[in-house]
């Protein structure tokens, strides 16, 4: 599973380490709601928090292939809460 750079965009994934405006983004999104979506025709994830989320919904009509939310995510571990109340990794493919 890839994904983008929130800042930069390069790709991110397990064999892709993060970059260092990766980090910092990851880090500073500590305790907030975070998204992974994955736009119409696009292969690669995009990471987002609720208020990007929201900001793009605004702007323009989303068209998403998938789409799952974290609460509560902690930029040292990337994981936060999911739908199922279980703490769980944001590089995960687990529903």
């Amino acid at each position: 599973m890839e994904g983008y750079c929130p800042i930069c965009r390069k790709v991110i994934s397990l064999s892709h380490p993060l970059c260092d405006q990766a980090e910092k983004w990851f880090h500073s999104a500590s305790g907030k709601k975070v998204w992974r979506i994955r736009q119409l025709n696009r292969y690669a994830y995009e990471y987002v928090t609720e208020e990007e989320y929201n900001a793009m919904q605004e702007h323009s009509s989303l068209i998403l292939s998938d789409a799952r939310s974290w609460d509560d995510f902690d930029g040292s571990t990337f994981t936060g809460i999911d739908c199922r109340g279980e703490r769980t990794s944001i590089f995960s493919n687990t529903p």
